[in-house]
């Protein structure tokens, strides 16, 4: 399944989580897991076993 993490296309399971998706993209980018809240595209704070489908967006600081 293909989802973005502050605009970077990161590959996952299915079934994974906003955190799984997290995980990912920290693994890929070599940088460590960030503190503190995670968000939809439209900027809610969304919960880290929020259930990710194909293409969906999510952001490790609110979206501008």
């Amino acid at each position: 399944m293909l989802v973005y993490v502050d605009n970077t296309l990161v590959t996952i399971f299915t079934g994974a989580t906003a955190q799984d998706a997290l995980r990912r993209y920290c693994a890929d980018q070599k940088i460590p897991m960030p503190q503190g809240e995670l968000y939809d595209a439209w900027g809610n704070v969304i919960a880290a076993d929020s259930p990710m489908a194909d293409g969906r967006h999510i952001f490790t600081q609110a979206p501008e």
